[in-house]
């Protein structure tokens, strides 16, 4: 029996690593489920917003074998109407799959959809996050006009909405209206992250010396500038913060940088840039805690690999890990609570190495479950199924 068919329309795929957690949303899909379907996805031929070089590693302009999947990247002029409905045409999907709200290309293959030939292949349309109340807030004005007009043509007519989790369903019901069909999966992990990890390879920890990681694309969104605010009137103990990430809104890094030249000498800053994915891991490894002051975060795979390398998390109450305090493997703080968030960093540069040694296995730990859950994977299949079904 022939195989069913997912064609996937997302922004950045690998052998990218700078777009954030979206694209890993399709990379960890077509891992765990490439056994069950076929997997094309057509995405960008750059590596994010910050990098408009086209890959060298693939070819632009025709299929190519990336893992189990095989992608098609496009340059700008094939995003288009016409071109989708070619390619559409050569694969016959049974299903689409889209990553975005926002994306050029998933809007570029509804568009296309109207078409009778493609009107009656599902579609499932996962946000990642866009149509919550913090996301919506950035470019307010230009993200209401889309979703106005996008109701008006029936855009997402006959859609059917991926959440991650319930609460994550009630934004996309606020941002779209509650006549929608919307249905709960979480976000797929990859199937292990670092194996072979030892809690010996974090390092020492001791009274009055504290290293801090932060890794995200620079944009307002994840709110850096906060957190060196905060480490502004940080003058005792020895503090290291690595910020990694690409740097995509170069106005909001501006500000970062005008707030890092006002940190005392005691607080010293690596700045990394972009880096590779094994890379990343590596640098978390290398870090006591992880850092993510975010506005809003739907699930955030940064957070879920900072926890499998032993990095607790100080992070904001606006993502999907608020347990983490609970399993003492970090503190979700409200960003109301500036001095709170002082307070937590001064704590941090006090921990000895027993308390330390006690969270860094409690967030291995965590990951670790998280990974090993059958009901996650299970959540998606259900999710495929309802799709192929109609």
């Amino acid at each position: 029996m022939q195989r069913k068919k997912i064609m996937v329309f997302c922004d950045y795929y690998l052998p990218g690593f700078k777009s954030g957690g979206g694209m890993w949303t399709v990379v960890n899909l077509v891992d765990r489920f490439h056994d069950r379907y076929d997997f094309y996805v057509v995405a960008r031929n750059h590596d994010g917003k910050a990098d408009v070089e086209p890959y060298k590693e693939v070819k632009t302009g025709e299929w190519n074998a990336v893992g189990a999947a095989k992608v098609f990247y496009l340059d700008a002029k094939r995003v288009n109407v016409g071109f989708f409905k070619r390619l559409v045409g050569e694969i016959k999907p049974d299903m689409f799959f889209l990553n975005s709200v926002f994306s050029k290309p998933a809007i570029t293959l509804l568009r296309a959809r109207k078409n009778a030939e493609l009107s009656g292949v599902p579609v499932i349309l996962s946000p990642c996050g866009e149509l919550s109340g913090a996301a919506l807030k950035l470019k307010a004005a230009k993200k209401k006009l889309f979703l106005s007009l996008a109701n008006l043509t029936g855009l997402h007519r006959h859609v059917i909405w991926r959440a991650s989790f319930e609460s994550d369903a009630k934004e996309i019901k606020a941002a779209i209206g509650e006549d929608i069909e919307v249905l709960c999966a979480p976000d797929l992990p990859p199937k292990s992250i670092v194996p072979d990890f030892d809690i010996l390879d974090k390092p020492a920890k001791r009274n009055g010396a504290v290293r801090f990681i932060f890794v995200s694309r620079i944009v307002r969104k994840k709110n850096l500038h906060f957190f060196l605010e905060r480490l502004s009137s940080c003058r005792t103990g020895e503090i290291t913060l690595d910020i990694v990430g690409p740097i995509e809104d170069a106005d909001y890094w501006r500000e970062c940088e005008a707030a890092l030249k006002t940190l005392p000498k005691n607080v010293t800053v690596n700045v990394t840039g972009a880096l590779p994915y094994g890379e990343i891991l590596k640098r978390m490894t290398a870090a006591h805690f992880f850092v993510l002051p975010t506005l809003n975060e739907n699930f955030g795979y940064v957070l879920l690999e900072a926890l499998a390398c032993g990095a607790p998390l100080l992070i904001s109450d606006r993502t999907a890990w608020n347990g983490v305090e609970a399993k003492g493997s970090g503190w979700p703080l409200p960003l109301e609570d500036p001095e709170g968030w002082s307070e937590l960093i001064i704590r941090c540069i006090e921990m000895d190495a027993e308390e330390f040694s006690r969270m860094a296995n409690a967030a291995r730990e965590q990951a670790a479950n998280w990974l090993a859950d059958e009901s996650v994977e299970a959540a998606t299949a259900s999710l495929l199924e309802r799709a192929m079904g109609g």
